[in-house]
């Protein structure tokens, strides 16, 4: 094989020549530890031919070497410095080697070696100087015993990691290093493997002086003498501690949740497997626990105390079912896996028994704090056989649950339609995203006193690709579930003061109102959004206004005070939204940093007919105006309630009568034609 490029053919021949007639093995090899060059007496070591080179021949060397030899190898080659290597090749009988290397002449890489046969050595009776000096050198733990286990020598390398020194060990037996993790049997098949004449190999858990246990990689090889008695045991190993610990960490991560310590998907359902296993005939009820409003104490308290929450819910759970296997699935999910019940029965009595646990108040940042939790049940083998196939179940009777009083529920077999449906509506809402399939539509708000059209509200809607649409009542929670109405809500923010700065530049002064979803509002970066927004359209600040619900507000009310009135110093106005639905309170409405209230349709509705809402409405008007509050009343739709909600001092109106939700285009031409009059009563005329 031509080794140096530079030379001739003939130099190269010559060359080789001298090589091959040497008294020492030598080598070339590459940066990648790849045999290059090997003599005749290297070949020898090496159980290969020199003159008929196979496709094997490269990489002969690191075959014949262990895991960690083969890496010291390519590491050494790969640094190009001078090293002395001890390496065993894994031939019939094994051979033990000494690699002298050093950088080859040139720029190549190459690293060249002189191979010293170590075997002939090992099998004296007595250690050589040769060999003392590789076994020295090497990072191998090295062990030589007599042929009853004795111990005649141990190198540097294993002083170093077992703490002992060499005088504590020479003439002790190895059952000094035992931690006792193994048991007779193991050490039987290891003394019956030697006294064949085989290696034994594989990791041992070992003690070090100081009690601490480690993992070593190990090969045992028994040697010969001259009559073919063994006359003694070479032991070399590795400690492989940190790979060991690492693999364990790795397969802790994979099988449990880091931040609990309770399994997770893949541990649950291998435990769910091996009931199906064992006690397949046996039921089994699977409750799945959902920690309502989670995202909001994140939010209001910090991730750190939400976690902290699922921590303790964790442990409760632990301390409280003992009999139950309990893991964790998601963000806010838990599952309670409860052997032996047999019945629907005992399965909503094990719903209500969690309730009960998760209505004891946790002490968080050392105040109590109050969860809510819904759970959906379903029953093995009735409901399923699958782990998948009952916890998506489990989690549709889950999300039903929400809505109903007791706080769990069953699966039933219409949830099977319900979960198809909302599965396929996720996914269409992915592509709605992708396509662009939202719009916004503008209704129109007016001046009850002067007739001018003041502003109009933004609506999002959804228009598929084949004309048809989708109710916001149907796809907006669905966002709001999935995480998705933070990034939507900001586009809808974005166009719909975009189209107001185009009504302003075309001389019409619209004031734009925009929904903001209780996720928006605990955004920590909901004032810089708006800012940015308003930045990038050039809308004056006056001219926006964010709506509202009572509830989205109440979720945190500190929190939500705090948000407003840093929206209020900016010169944003703000509306509740339909009010009059919530749970707001005049302690809390007076606090609240608030410029309208919107009267909600239902109070308007049968306003003309009823008239416990006309006092409603007139209570809620004047107490509006009381707090320095402007009105809008919701839902107009006929003469008499617009004349009413007039009379009745209300502010603003809006609906249906004046005009039904609108394309911006649409919006300026209508309000160029807008006439109140022709909507009143002909009597208000």
């Amino acid at each position: 094989m031509n080794v140096l490029n530079t030379t001739s053919m003939t130099e190269q021949e010559y060359l080789n020549q001298v090589l091959d007639n040497l008294p020492v093995a030598t080598v070339v090899l590459s940066p990648r530890a790849h045999l290059r060059y090997a003599n005749k007496l290297a070949g020898q070591v090496l159980g290969i031919s020199t003159q008929e080179h196979s496709p094997q021949f490269h990489t002969i060397l690191l075959c014949q070497l262990r895991e960690a030899e083969q890496t010291s190898l390519t590491m050494a080659c790969k640094n190009g410095k001078p090293v002395q290597l001890a390496l065993t090749l894994g031939q019939s009988p094994e051979r033990y080697i000494q690699l002298q290397l050093q950088p080859a002449s040139g720029n190549s890489g190459d690293m060249q070696a002189v191979i010293r046969d170590l075997s002939d050595y090992v099998a004296a009776s007595k250690l050589p100087i040769h060999f003392h000096q590789a076994m020295q050198q090497t990072e191998d733990m090295v062990m030589v015993t007599d042929s009853h286990g004795r111990i005649e020598y141990v190198n540097p390398a294993f002083v170093k990691q077992t703490g002992y020194r060499e005088e504590d060990v020479i003439g002790e037996m190895p059952g000094m290093l035992s931690s006792g993790e193994h048991d007779n049997d193991f050490y039987h098949q290891m003394w019956k493997t030697l006294r064949s004449g085989q290696s034994f190999r594989t990791v041992f858990i070992n003690k070090r002086q100081n009690g601490e246990r480690y993992h070593e990689e190990k090969t045992i090889t028994p040697i010969r003498d001259d009559y073919g008695h063994i006359s003694h045991f070479v032991a070399t190993g590795r400690d492989i501690t940190d790979l060991i610990n690492s693999e364990q960490k790795l397969d802790y991560l994979r099988r449990f949740d880091p931040l609990t310590g309770l399994p997770n998907r893949e541990r649950l359902t291998e435990q769910f497997d091996l009931h199906i296993r064992q006690r397949s005939k046996e039921p089994m009820a699977m409750l799945l626990m959902d920690l309502d409003r989670l995202s909001r104490i994140n939010d209001s308290l910090g991730r750190g105390c939400g976690d902290e929450l699922l921590q303790k819910v964790s442990k409760r759970l632990k301390k409280k079912l003992p009999e139950c296997f309990i893991g964790r699935l998601g963000s806010d999910a838990f599952l309670v896996m409860s052997e032996g019940i047999h019945s629907a029965d005992q399965a909503a009595h094990m719903a209500q028994k969690i309730q009960r646990i998760m209505a004891q108040p946790f002490q968080l940042n050392q105040s109590e704090l109050f969860v809510s939790v819904s759970l959906g049940v379903t029953l093995y083998p009735n409901d399923g056989r699958q782990f998948d196939e009952l916890i998506n179940k489990a989690d549709s009777a889950m999300h039903r649950s929400k809505n109903s009083d007791q706080g769990f529920g069953f699966f039933t077999d219409d949830l099977t339609t319900q979960m198809q449906n909302r599965v396929r509506l996720e996914n269409q809402l992915r592509q709605a995203l992708l396509h662009r399939e939202f719009h916004l539509v503008f209704q129109p708000r007016v001046d009850l006193k002067t007739g001018r059209v003041n502003g109009a509200e933004a609506l999002l809607r959804w228009i598929r690709q084949d004309g048809s649409t989708v109710s916001p009542t149907e796809f907006i929670p669905i966002l709001e579930e999935m995480g998705l109405i933070t990034s939507v809500g900001e586009w809808a923010l974005l166009r719909a003061c975009h189209y107001a700065s185009q009504w302003l530049q075309h001389g019409h002064q619209l004031c734009i109102s925009v929904n903001l979803s209780a996720r928006q509002l605990r955004h920590p970066k909901l004032c810089e959004i708006i800012a940015r927004c308003l930045d990038l359209t050039g809308l004056p600040v006056e001219l926006l206004e964010l709506e509202l619900t009572e509830t989205s507000m109440l979720e945190d009310v500190e929190h939500s005070i705090d948000q407003l009135a840093r929206l209020k110093s900016m010169g944003i106005r703000i509306a509740i939204d339909d009010f009059g639905t919530g749970y707001s309170s005049l302690a809390y409405l007076k606090r609240l940093p608030v410029d309208t209230l919107k009267i909600d349709r239902a109070f308007i509705k049968e306003l003309s007919r009823d008239n416990t809402d006309m006092d409603i409405v007139r209570a809620v008007t004047q107490l509006a105006h009381s707090l320095n509050l402007s009105v809008t009343a919701e839902g107009v739709e006929t003469p008499e309630q617009l004349a009413l909600i007039k009379e009745l001092g209300c502010n603003e109106g809006q609906g249906y009568l004046m005009a039904k939700p609108m394309p911006e285009i649409e919006l300026l031409q209508w309000s160029r034609h807008f006439d109140i009059s022709q909507f009143l009563p002909t009597d208000n005329n």
